[in-house]
C-alpha cells in the first residue's frame, strides 16, 4: 500500500464555513413573484457533452420545466451542430453548439449545468459573476480544505452575481454525501461511516483506463511518475470526506490517503485494450478522515479490470452491474445501504437496453439536472449538499 498524503486539521479549518455564512442571504421574494417565476421554464445552459453531459442534455431537452438556451462543447467538430442532434433526440429546440465561451457568457440564463471533464475555475467564476447559478460534476465540492484563495474566489463571484455554486454527482456527491446524511437521521449515535465504491473498468472502452488510470502498466511505472498523478480526482474525493464531516458537525484532525494495487498473473483483454501479465489489474484508493486518531469517515474505491484478484478484492458474481456502492454506518443502530444503478431490475426491460445507455452516467447527470431548480432560492454562495434542500425529480410519471 502506498501512503500518498495526509491533510492536517489546519488545512481543514481553512475551508470550514463560518456560522454567519450559513445564513440564507438571498433576498426573499413575495409569494406572487415566486409563483410567477415558477410558471416559466428555467433557462439553462449546458456545458459539456461527454458520457454524463450528453445524458444531462437529453434530460434538459425532454423536461418542459427547462428551456435550453445555450450549449458549450469542447470539440470543434461539434460547433454549429444542433443540440437535439448531439443528444440524439427529437426536439424543436434550435440551439446550436458553440466552442466560444465568450459567446456563451453573453446568453441570458438562470442556471448552468457545467459538466466539462475538468473544472475551469475562471470560467465557473465568470458564469457566477454574470448572475447564473452553476451546478457542476467536475470537482470543487469543498475547495477550501486546500486552497483558501480558490474558495474565496468562488464566494466573491457568487456575491457579485447574486448566484449559487453547487457540486454534485453520483460519487463524489450523492453516494458519499446525500445518502449517508440521509441515513444518519435513523441513528442515535454514529461511530464511523464507510463509503465503498466498486467499478468494473473492464467494460469501459475509454483509452484513459490505460494511459491515465494505469491499468495494464507496472506498479513501478506509477511509482516512478510515468503516469499522471490524478491530482484532480484525488482532491475531489478528499473534499467529499471534508464535506460529509462538516454536514455531520464532525471536526477532523487529518485525512490520510493511500493507494493499493493488485497485479494480474496472466494477460487478458478489456474494452479499452490489452492487460499484460505482471501489470496492474486492480487498484484500491482509500481516504480516511481521522479524529482523535480514529478513522471516522472512510471513502474507498475498488477499481478493477478482473475479478478474483486476491483476498478482499471483489469476487466473480459479486456484482451484476459494472458499478456498485455500499454505505455502512457503525452506530446505534448500525445501517448499511447497497446501491446499484441499472437500466432496469425487471428482466423483460433489462433485455431492451439501448446501445449508449450508461446507468451510472445517467445518474451522475440527473444528480446535477435535478438540482437546478433547488438553486433558484438558495443563498448567494457556494453550497454543500448538507446546506441545500434535498434535490428531487419533479416529474415522477413519464410515458
Amino acid at each position: 500500500m502506498d501512503r500518498i498524503s495526509t491533510i492536517s486539521r489546519a488545512s481543514l479549518r481553512r475551508g470550514q464555513a463560518k456560522p454567519e455564512d450559513r445564513v440564507w442571504s438571498r433576498a426573499v421574494q413575495s409569494n406572487a413573484d415566486m409563483k410567477q417565476n415558477r410558471s416559466q421554464p428555467l433557462r439553462v445552459i449546458q456545458c459539456g457533452t461527454g458520457v454524463a453531459g450528453r445524458q444531462a442534455l437529453r434530460a434538459i431537452l425532454g423536461n418542459p420545466s427547462f428551456d435550453l438556451v445555450g450549449l458549450l462543447v469542447h470539440g470543434q467538430s461539434r460547433a454549429g451542430e444542433k443540440a437535439a442532434a448531439i443528444a440524439g433526440v427529437d426536439s424543436a429546440c434550435t440551439v446550436q453548439a458553440t466552442t466560444s465561451f465568450e459567446d456563451l457568457l453573453r446568453i441570458e440564463a438562470e442556471a448552468v449545468c457545467y459538466m466539462m471533464l475538468l473544472p475551469d475555475v475562471e470560467q465557473i467564476c465568470a458564469l457566477l459573476e454574470s448572475g447564473k447559478n452553476v451546478v457542476t460534476t467536475a470537482g470543487l465540492i469543498f475547495p477550501g480544505w486546500s486552497d483558501a484563495g480558490m474558495a474565496a474566489r468562488l464566494k466573491r463571484a457568487c456575491a457579485k452575481g447574486d448566484s449559487t455554486f453547487y457540486v454534485t454527482g453520483i460519487n463524489p456527491g450523492w453516494v458519499d454525501e446525500i445518502l449517508p446524511l440521509t441515513m444518519s437521521a435513523l441513528c442515535r449515535d454514529i461511530r464511523s461511516i464507510n463509503i465503498r465504491e466498486y467499478a468494473d473498468c473492464a467494460k469501459y472502452p475509454a483509452p484513459h483506463i490505460l494511459n491515465v488510470m494505469g491499468f495494464g502498466r507496472t506498479v513501478e511505472d506509477v511509482r516512478s511518475g510515468k503516469l499522471p498523478d490524478l491530482a484532480t480526482m484525488r482532491d475531489f474525493f478528499t473534499q467529499s470526506v471534508v464535506a460529509l464531516a462538516q454536514g455531520l458537525h464532525l471536526e477532523l484532525d487529518e485525512i490520510n490517503e493511500s493507494r493499493e494495487f493488485a497485479v494480474t498473473p496472466h494477460a487478458y483483454d478489456i474494452a479499452a485494450g490489452h492487460i499484460p501479465a505482471g501489470t496492474i489489474a486492480g487498484q484500491r484508493w482509500r481516504w480516511q478522515g481521522m479524529a482523535a486518531g480514529v478513522p471516522r469517515i472512510v471513502q474507498e474505491t475498488y477499481w478493477i479490470t478482473a475479478f478474483d484478484l486476491g483476498e478482499s478484492w471483489p469476487r466473480s458474481g459479486a456484482m451484476d452491474n459494472d458499478t456498485q456502492w455500499r454505505v455502512t454506518i457503525e452506530g446505534t443502530p448500525s445501517l448499511r445501504c447497497t446501491f446499484e444503478p441499472r437500466y432496469s431490475f425487471l428482466r423483460t426491460a433489462a433485455s431492451q437496453i439501448v446501445p449508449d445507455f450508461n446507468p451510472s452516467g445517467l445518474a451522475t447527470a440527473m444528480a446535477a439536472v435535478n438540482s437546478l431548480h433547488s438553486l433558484r432560492d438558495a443563498p448567494s454562495r457556494p453550497l454543500t449538499s448538507a446546506e441545500l434542500p434535498l434535490p428531487r425529480n419533479r416529474h415522477l410519471v413519464h410515458v
